[in-house]
């Protein structure tokens, strides 16, 4: 067993832990990172954030889906049906770029890495193993941090396997593309894979307890999005909650609700949850208590209660964003060793990857609705945008929330082509506390979606000229 002694050691090398890693190395520390799998980038990487988006992308140009408001769905049927190779040719592709810059990284800035499940046995030391319980390293650490993140719920009752009955990470060794399938959770997964299907030609069924999906949006935003994705053939089904679900005897995935209803498909896609990876750290042997929801707590630090020992990503909960995680990580590091820095973030943006995509920082009208605020709201539908007409999207929405007397801007909402990029102007304009007259006073190029902040800014404020 090789005994190794570093600054850091960060388990993990997902988001959060390679910006912790990184961070800590430009600090001047020696850093080691351990990670269990033998391909760096964590679930975000490998099985999450990455492969859905680059899926998305690869189904967008291949099924010709942009060029739908130009030639209809006959044209799009026309092109013919996508191969699963095609998609995962580009998959692979990706990942192994991805990879690739992460070990540059990690070598450029002399972090090194070992592969291996760590464990706790004191608060400074952890003892690496492999699959067989081996012990293969002994490393001692001033500082630990903890960016071990999370995995898809898999309830012992849910009978999954690598082709009919998935979660997010079977989903990606699928060798075809389904005819049918059943998607359990309309949360931001759910919604994500379901929309992906639907514009590859699968009959997605979308199935939750929720009277629609994406309760987390906007309620206008979110309502815009159950009718397109409607359109696009979704079927979504709420208000329900799942009794069973069992594999036929002919292979089709079946699911059974509490009030009776059947449903059926080729394959089922569960999306009920994560739960983050915490059983093997050994964390009894420290004396460190999870959460209710089964998440490491930490203070604005992100410390454990060992002031020594930190946590960041989806191992501490929500927002489990991998934007959010790798500030995360970056800041612990800082934090580690006593250097300047900053609090996290009070606000920051959310992207969701459905097709059409959606982005929103800063409250929700329900929200300002809630709280009385006094708002008002600016709308600028990508019909009105000539780029909307350009790209083929006419039916994405801008949309500004703003204080009728103050004018300062509360929230933005998109939906449509570039929103998770659009999202970042209001970002800049929110940090700086910048009225709704600065979209209005400033020059967009054009043709862009981007002068639809400048749409929406107009048509809100000649709303406040109109006494309520």
């Amino acid at each position: 067993m090789e005994d190794i002694k570093v600054d850091l050691a960060v388990i993990g090398a997902g988001p959060a832990g390679q910006k912790a890693a990184i961070q800590a190395a430009k600090l001047g520390k020696s850093v080691l990172v351990i990670e269990k799998e033998d391909r760096l980038g964590g679930a975000c990487l490998n099985y999450g954030t990455i492969p859905s988006k680059t899926l998305r992308e690869a189904i967008l140009d291949l099924t010709g889906f942009r060029e739908r408001s130009f030639y209809g769905v006959q044209k799009e049927r026309e092109r013919g049906k996508v191969s699963i190779h095609d998609l995962l040719f580009r998959l692979d592709k990706v990942l192994r770029q991805q990879g690739e810059l992460i070990r540059e990284q990690f070598a450029n800035n002399e972090i090194r890495v070992v592969q291996g499940r760590a464990s706790f046995r004191t608060v400074n030391v952890l003892e690496v193993m492999d699959e067989d319980g081996k012990g293969n390293y002994w490393v001692e650490a001033q500082r630990i941090i903890i960016a071990t993140g999370s995995r898809p719920r898999n309830p012992g009752e849910v009978p999954f396997d690598d082709d009919c009955i998935l979660d997010s990470n079977r989903l990606l060794k699928l060798d075809r593309i389904p005819e049918s399938m059943l998607v359990l959770g309309s949360g931001i997964i759910g919604s994500e894979y379901a929309t992906m299907m639907a514009a590859l030609g699968t009959k997605v069924t979308l199935i939750d307890r929720t009277e629609r999906p994406l309760r987390l949006l906007d309620s206008e935003i979110g309502e815009m999005f159950s009718k397109y994705s409607a359109e696009m053939g979704v079927d979504f089904q709420g208000g329900l909650t799942i009794d069973q679900i069992r594999k036929s005897e002919d292979g089709q995935a079946v699911v059974t609700t509490k009030d009776g209803k059947t449903f059926e498909a080729e394959t089922l896609f569960f999306a009920l949850g994560r739960v983050a990876n915490v059983e093997t750290l050994g964390l009894d042997n420290i004396g460190l208590d999870l959460t209710g929801r089964g998440h490491l707590p930490v203070n604005p630090l992100f410390q454990t209660a060992w002031p020594n020992i930190f946590a960041v990503g989806d191992v501490i909960g929500a927002p489990a964003l991998a934007a959010t995680s790798m500030e995360q990580g970056r800041l612990a590091a800082r934090n580690a060793f006593a250097e300047r820095t900053h609090q996290f973030p009070e606000f920051f943006p959310f992207g969701v990857y459905t097709i059409p995509e959606i982005s929103w920082i800063g409250a929700t009208e329900d929200q300002l609705i809630d709280k009385g605020s006094n708002y008002e709201v600016g709308r600028a539908y990508y019909y009105e945008i000539a780029r909307g007409s350009i790209a083929g999207d006419t039916k994405g929405l801008i949309k500004i929330l703003f204080h009728r007397e103050t004018r300062e801007v509360l929230g933005v909402h998109i939906m449509g082509t570039a929103a998770a990029e659009l999202i970042h102007i209001a970002q800049v304009a929110m940090h700086f506390r910048a009225r709704i007259d600065y979209f209005i006073d400033s020059i967009f190029n054009y043709p862009t979606f981007a002068e639809g902040y400048r749409i929406a800014a107009l048509n809100g404020v000649n709303k406040t000229l109109v006494k309520h």
